[in-house]
């Protein structure tokens, strides 16, 4: 049964190989991942082609729950195309067998827009589907947002700054900070990390929320090096204003957690998304994935922020998708 032997360095690069390369690889499915969530329980699954070359895999995170039963978890995956049901079926029918009964679902969310065809379809094989049915539960309904504002920079392919994607009116707010004197460097040492937390710690006290603990980033930047993780760092006149983590993987940069300082920021996290946004152009990726919203309205400060950046209307994607391996545990902790 391919399961990964993460004692065994010549199948773990290989398989780190397969994740990072593939047009379907995401940070959270890289094997870095669970250093990061290292509370959590890895196991990784793949199948192999007629060559013995890796096709399809699934890196899962599995955490306790009061059932007994483990939560079993693939976020963003699994590295293939979904589409492919049939190949689908075959990689989830690896991971059923490698969990052994100790997991009551084996949830995934793929970043695969949604369609009533695929949804159907998918229900039709027997998987649990969270998407429309629980949208009115909000942005939170569902582990990781299914509503998302994407920069297709495929559609740009002879921009070379951030100010060429952009009409007028729009270039006149991303250079405001700018003419207003805020800088932004960037980098992914301590330094940055500490001035990212700074911000981070200070807006979620602002807003009265929960946020991670530093030791969280600094498990993130042992696990990806600069070309992979970058740490923008605005300031003006020497005083930090704002900041943002961005991931460069596979075919995208992806912006992940932000911070501000309280008062005056001089519009710095536009200019902390004007050099993210350089920073794709840069890497020649094809999308720069701005993160979700609660929804496409000017009531949603999400939304109004990410639109100055992102005028396509949101992706919406196909949501979770789960395989119920105990009837009973899933009913008790799973809402609809």
């Amino acid at each position: 049964m391919p399961v990964l032997d993460l004692n065994d360095p010549q199948a773990v690069a290989r398989y780190d190989a397969f994740v990072r390369q593939s047009p379907y690889g995401q940070v959270t499915q890289d094997l870095g991942w669970a250093e990061v969530k290292n509370n959590w329980e890895p196991i990784d699954v793949y199948l192999e082609d007629d060559n013995g070359d890796i096709k399809a895999a699934m890196s899962m995170l599995l955490s306790d729950t009061k059932t007994g039963k483990k939560f079993a978890y693939a976020s963003k995956g699994p590295v293939m195309d979904v589409t492919d049901l049939d190949l689908l079926d075959q990689l989830v029918d690896e991971a059923v067998t490698a969990l052994d009964g100790r997991a009551y679902v084996l949830r995934f969310d793929p970043e695969v827009p949604y369609s009533d065809e695929l949804n159907e379809a998918l229900m039709a094989r027997g998987y649990k589907t969270r998407n429309k049915n629980v949208a009115d539960q909000g942005m939170h309904a569902t582990i990781q947002p299914r509503l998302n504002m994407v920069l297709d920079l495929t559609k740009f392919p002879d921009a070379q700054t951030t100010l060429d994607l952009y009409p007028s009116k729009t270039k006149s707010k991303i250079k405001r900070p700018f003419r207003d004197g805020v800088e932004v460097h960037s980098g992914n040492t301590a330094t940055e990390l500490d001035e990212f937390f700074k911000t981070y710690q200070t807006m979620a006290n602002r807003h009265g929320i929960s946020y991670r603990p530093i030791e969280y980033f600094q498990r993130m930047q042992a696990a990806f090096d600069a070309d992979t993780m970058q740490i923008f760092v605005a300031e003006r006149e020497g005083e930090l204003l704002s900041t943002g983590i961005a991931i460069k993987y596979g075919p995208k940069i992806w912006y992940m957690y932000a911070g501000s300082m309280d008062g005056n920021t001089y519009y710095a996290p536009y200019a902390v998304q004007s050099e993210m946004i350089q920073w794709a152009i840069d890497s020649k990726v094809e999308r720069y994935d701005l993160g979700g919203i609660e929804s496409e309205s000017t009531d949603d400060s999400l939304y109004v922020f990410k639109h100055v950046f992102v005028k396509d209307a949101p992706v919406e994607y196909i949501g979770e998708i789960d395989k119920v391996l105990d009837q009973a545990a899933y009913d008790e902790l799973v809402q609809d």
